[in-house]
C-alpha cells in the first residue's frame, strides 16, 4: 500500500512540480532574473551582460 502511494507521487505530483517550476523560469521577470543571479554570486556587471543593460540598471534591478 505504501509502495502505491509512493509511486503515484513520482507520477503525478513530480512531474507536476517540474512543469510548475518550468513556468515560474520562463516567465521570470528582468528583476526576479537579476536578484537571482546576484543571489547565487554574479557581479552587477555579469548580471548587466546576460540581460543586455549596464551594471547600474543591473545594480537596480537586483535590488528592487
Amino acid at each position: 500500500m505504501i509502495s502505491l502511494f509512493i509511486a503515484a507521487i513520482f507520477k503525478v505530483a513530480l512531474p507536476f512540480i517540474f512543469i510548475i517550476a518550468l513556468i515560474d523560469a520562463l516567465t521570470m521577470t528582468r528583476t526576479k532574473r537579476a536578484r537571482v543571479m546576484r543571489r547565487s554570486g554574479s557581479t552587477y556587471k555579469s548580471i548587466g551582460e546576460r540581460l543586455a543593460v549596464s551594471p547600474t540598471t543591473a545594480r537596480r534591478y537586483a535590488l528592487a
